[in-house]
């Protein structure tokens, strides 16, 4: 989930700079959002969620609430009363956190702990703090210097357990050669501790060769239901956050998508196309393999990106469709993006039907974009 309005963060920070280098900062009843190139938060008391994205982002204020933050590097310096979700290439979170961590990136340092629960992903995942609630981290090398109060799931290739390392309740442990995996008993017993084999190719293939493998829990009507609703309420915020960033520019951006609808749908396919196919021709250079990774999740992104414009777009056009007239204030097209995406959640239950309406909509957005750069 945290990944999803992290995408969307990301989308509105690119909006921001192409409009202007200066950070872009408004603010909904209690809440802050700053998007632009460098963004940092250092005031407020009475702030309660704080929004950021951008090349860096750095909260060095303490929060009320929750800290959502998505940039290239992330610094959170202030501490939060709520829960962090954070993504980005290096995530360094130094100040005490009183609900879950949320955290994925390449390199993650977790120094003063949580409050709450703990799940990471990354390259180099790194807890130098207590973890008030279970753990569940995926890295290739992880690094714990701290007690886990709960449970504690861990898939890696490296382990690596400093003098303050501990588990409380049981551990287990998904590692590609468990034999060389060795638990200190000063970390948790052995009758606590339990090592299990990881497929080759990492979390990749969890889930595909057996139902106890971490992060893939069964799914319920209830849970695929509370899932589709966030992803409508995310598409909504994405729109939200872009519209009060840049209104103007949206609405060029619908009139362009109104007007030709098929010659922004092949923009969107060309430049798409162009970014996943750039990613394997560099793959085949060897060096330019490192940046792969990079432009799979640029392409993630742009299609995102697409994606909420497109539904905005097009619930947009039903709306009008219907007789109705555009609404003015922000909530209004916050609503009109919730619609379009909702239209597209049920078509997509289609077969073979709705995979192509919801792609057409994504490059429909990708292209329009596309166009009027």
């Amino acid at each position: 989930m945290f990944k999803m309005l992290a995408l969307c963060l990301a989308f509105a920070a690119t909006t921001a700079h192409a409009q202007t280098e200066e950070t872009s900062r408004f603010a909904m009843g209690k809440d802050a959002f700053n998007a632009g190139n460098a963004v940092a938060f250092s005031g407020g008391a009475e702030t309660q969620d704080v929004f950021m994205a951008g090349q860096s982002a750095t909260l060095s204020a303490p929060v009320l609430g929750s800290a959502h933050l998505a940039a290239r590097r992330v610094m959170v310096d202030g501490a939060v009363g709520g829960d962090v979700f954070a993504v980005g290439y290096s995530v360094d979170v130094s100040a005490p956190i009183t609900g879950d961590a949320n955290l994925a990136g390449f390199e993650v340092a977790l120094a003063s702990g949580t409050g709450g629960n703990l799940r990471a992903a990354g390259s180099e995942v790194s807890v130098g703090g207590a973890v008030g609630g279970y753990a569940l981290i995926s890295a290739e090398r992880i690094t714990l210097n701290g007690a886990v109060a709960g449970d504690a799931q861990f898939a890696a290739r490296d382990l690596v357990f400093g003098p303050d390392a501990k588990v409380a309740g049981s551990l287990t442990v998904y590692a590609v050669s468990p034999a060389k995996i060795i638990i200190p008993a000063s970390v948790a017993p052995a009758a606590r501790v339990k090592i299990l084999q990881l497929p080759e190719g990492g979390g990749q293939d969890w889930g595909m060769h057996s139902m106890d493998y971490p992060m893939m829990p069964s799914r319920t009507i209830w849970s695929i239901a509370a899932s589709i609703a966030m992803g409508l309420l995310f598409t909504g915020l994405t729109a939200l956050v872009v519209i009060a960033l840049a209104p103007t520019q949206v609405q060029l951006w619908r009139g362009v998508a109104r007007a030709h609808p098929w010659r922004a749908m092949f923009s969107g396919f060309l430049v798409t196309s162009a970014l996943v196919g750039s990613g394997f021709v560099l793959a085949l250079t060897l060096v330019g393999i490192f940046l792969f990774p990079a432009l799979m999740v640029l392409a993630m992104v742009v299609m995102f990106a697409g994606y909420a414009l497109g539904s905005y777009v097009l619930g947009a056009a039903l709306w009008v469709a219907l007789g109705r007239a555009m609404p003015s204030g922000l909530l209004g097209h916050f609503a009109l993006s919730i619609f379009g995406a909702a239209v597209v959640s049920v078509v997509w239950l289609v077969p073979v039907l709705g995979w192509f309406f919801a792609l057409g909509v994504t490059l429909l957005g990708v292209g329009t974009r596309a166009a009027m750069i």
